[in-house]
């Protein structure tokens, strides 16, 4: 019996070791059925497809990696090219005065302080004005004793006004003469006291001698005189403005020609900037100028006023005047200015922003916006100035007008026809543009 088992046993042991080499063999027969076929043509039917899919997908990504490029546009324009003339200078008040006393005395009163705005003619201080006024008393009296001594001998006279009309027509034909030239200066003076003489002998100027010879005449101009030493006893302003300076107390004795103070008037300054002699060529009254103030960091638009008529020797350079209304005292006289004048102005150029022009192999170009795309433009430039450039001719196939787009930021590494998309459209202002354009300068052709 135990043999009989283990004979089982062994042919049961054998039988699995058969059936396990027999299903490691069918393996590969499966792995080549599973194809539907043979197993070598359904991997060459399968590669091909493959293929394919991988190339079409390839290009999908390509297109969509295409990233736009973030840029500003300008705009190009037509219009006038200024080229600056550059100067500095400081600002001045063309209304300014040290006011003066005009006679002595004790100073009564002063109604002012430092820092006071006042009006044209408001009473600043007063002079103790009582021996002016009685100065001017003494005129009147012998003003009127003259009268009477003249009422008295009022009959002894009488006045030949013929006599007066032909010496104004004989003096009137003397001058003309003069003017002429047919009579020389000392042969006027001659004539005219003859011609006087005469008028006088037929009683032309009796009224005349008899004023002076009665005193009227001299107290008449005594008491004129009084007068006006009395108004000079008040100190006023002779216009509105600011008062500065202020040297004087009340019960101060003062003298004549004594400075009180000083008023300035701030509402309307000027800018005197010199300009060198090289810039005068093309320069003229009129013109616009950019007038930059660093203290308050503002930039007012004006014109030039006044060209000086001389050079100063020594520096070489002509005064030049820009005049500009302060209605809010915000600039004061001694600040220091720096002047852009339109010294040469060229009309009806072809212009693009300076910010859109690039240097590549040596040549200058441009890029034009098209859509989404951006399309380079090589270009010849003329004149330009700090903001503008002057395009003369366009190349390789493209054209430039007054409307189109460029780009102006972010193209150093831009590629003909890359894809844009726009930021902003920077304005295309003109900081001249409030300048009437003036006459070409020929001269100025060779830019700067």
């Amino acid at each position: 019996m135990e043999m009989r088992a283990t004979a089982v046993s062994r042919s049961a042991a054998a039988l699995s070791v058969l059936l396990v080499v027999l299903l490691l063999g069918a393996v590969p027969q499966l792995g080549g059925c599973s194809g539907g076929g043979d197993g070598t043509a359904a991997d060459s039917t399968a590669a091909p497809a493959d293929t394919t899919a991988a190339v079409d997908g390839g290009d999908e990504e390509a297109e969509t990696a295409e990233k736009a490029i973030t840029v500003d546009v300008g705009t190009v324009r037509r219009g006038d090219l200024v080229m600056p003339i550059y100067a500095d200078g400081a600002i001045r008040t063309p209304r300014s005065v040290e006011i003066k006393t005009k006679l002595g005395g004790e100073l009564l009163e002063v109604l002012v302080r430092d820092g006071d705005r006042v009006k044209r003619g408001q009473l600043l201080a007063r002079i103790d004005p009582r021996e002016y006024r009685i100065t001017l008393e003494e005129t009147r009296y012998r003003h009127l004793q003259a009268l009477s001594q003249m009422a008295a001998e009022a009959d002894t006279f009488t006045v030949n006004t013929g006599a007066l009309r032909d010496f104004a027509a004989g003096r009137e034909d003397l001058d003309r003469a003069l003017v002429r030239g047919t009579i020389t200066a000392d042969e006027h003076r001659a004539q005219l006291l003859a011609l006087e003489m005469g008028a006088l002998e037929r009683g032309a100027f009796r009224d005349a001698v008899f004023q002076q010879r009665t005193g009227l005449a001299d107290a008449r101009m005594a008491e004129e005189r009084a007068k006006l030493n009395l108004e000079y006893t008040e100190i006023r302003a002779p216009f509105a403005g600011v008062v500065q300076g202020l040297v004087m107390v009340a019960g101060q004795n003062v003298t004549v020609n004594q400075t009180f103070c000083a008023v300035f008037n701030n509402d309307n300054l000027e800018a005197a900037v010199n300009v060198l002699e090289a810039d005068l060529g093309n320069l003229a009254e009129g013109r616009p100028v950019l007038l930059a103030v660093p203290a308050t960091g503002d930039t007012l638009r004006a014109r030039v006023d006044v060209l000086s008529p001389t050079l100063d020797q020594a520096s070489r350079t002509c005064e030049v005047l820009v005049r500009f209304a302060n209605p809010d005292g915000r600039y004061r006289p001694g600040m220091f200015v720096r002047a852009q004048i339109a010294g040469f102005v060229f009309p009806d150029r072809l212009l693009v922003p300076k910010d859109a022009l690039l240097t590549r192999d040596d040549r200058p170009l441009v890029f034009k916006r098209e859509g989404d795309r951006a399309k380079w433009l090589y270009v010849d430039t003329g004149l330009e100035n700090d903001e503008w450039v002057e395009i003369k001719a366009v190349h390789s196939g493209g054209s430039l007008a007054p409307g189109e787009e460029i780009v102006v930021s972010d193209h150093l590494t831009l590629a003909h026809e890359a894809r844009i998309k726009v930021r902003r459209t920077v304005p295309g202002s003109d900081r001249w543009a409030f300048g009437a354009a003036g006459p070409a300068g020929g001269a100025g052709e060779s830019g700067r």
